[in-house]
């Protein structure tokens, strides 16, 4: 009798012990802190799932994100046609004339002499989203991608730009801007000039938008001609990443709206 009480008391404890390991397994959203080092700049942020988070300062040294349950193992995640390898803006959506029909074929366009002053250079791939039109005018234009859910903290692309308060790079959260940067590739962190096709490294911290959908809105605002040709904007190679991408070059500024 006594040995079965003791079988009876022994299951009893087991399935104490698996129902508690289930409880704890989904009692809700769990969240994990991680730092994150940045070349020249970092982020704190603490972010729960579909929660808000604080402002993100730029220069500092040491970044800490505590994040939800949503972000990637991978050290880096794809954006749909991010470097519109198709040759087209499959994922994307274009408003106004800027961006023209397709994206600019950057190897074509180096083989014909198509650039300012020196050839394209530093991108990957053969294409490019730009409002660049050989120096004969400029136009105003959008580029937006399809949503995607944000799950690495830092959103990481190539870009050259001119510094112009028109012209720009958003993270849209619920089709509002959340982040707005602005860039000047034209001058290299060193001081020395660039020639206005060197692609250059950016990263934006998109860390306090983890698990939620967003867009990039690439904005061109500028209509002209010849005279103020060289104020265009062109990106590729967009994806997210968990860290910035070397040497990744400073914006001229940037605006962090509160999201909801």
């Amino acid at each position: 009798m006594q040995k079965g009480i003791l079988v009876y008391v022994a299951i009893f404890v087991i399935l104490a012990i698996v129902a508690y390991a289930f409880y704890q397994s989904y009692s809700g959203p769990k969240t994990t802190t991680t730092s994150v080092s940045t070349q020249s700049s970092t982020l704190t942020s603490t972010v729960r799932a579909h929660g808000a988070s604080t402002v993100m300062p730029l220069n500092f040294s040491t970044t800490t994100v505590k994040y939800s349950s949503c972000i990637s193992a991978n050290a880096t995640e794809p954006i749909a046609n991010g470097n519109f390898s198709t040759g087209t803006y499959a994922s994307w959506n274009t408003t106004g004339t800027g961006f023209g029909t397709a994206p600019f074929n950057l190897t074509y366009a180096n083989d014909n002499n198509e650039y300012y002053s020196a050839p394209w250079s530093g991108y990957n791939g053969m294409f490019a989203a730009t409002t660049y039109t050989r120096g004969l005018s400029v136009a105003p234009g959008n580029l937006t991608s399809d949503a995607f859910t944000v799950i690495e903290p830092y959103l990481d692309f190539r870009i050259v730009s001119s510094q112009s308060s028109s012209l720009y790079v958003q993270v849209l959260s619920n089709g509002r801007p959340a982040i707005t940067t602005h860039y000047n590739t034209y001058t290299s962190p060193s001081g020395t000039a660039n020639p206005a096709s060197t692609f250059v490294n950016a990263s934006i911290p998109i860390a306090s938008l983890l698990c939620r959908n967003v867009s990039i809105r690439v904005v061109a605002g500028i209509t002209g001609s010849s005279a103020n040709g060289k104020d265009y904007i062109a990106v590729t190679g967009f994806y997210m990443g968990s860290a910035p991408d070397k040497g990744t070059t400073q914006p001229v500024n940037q605006t962090i709206n509160a999201t909801t």
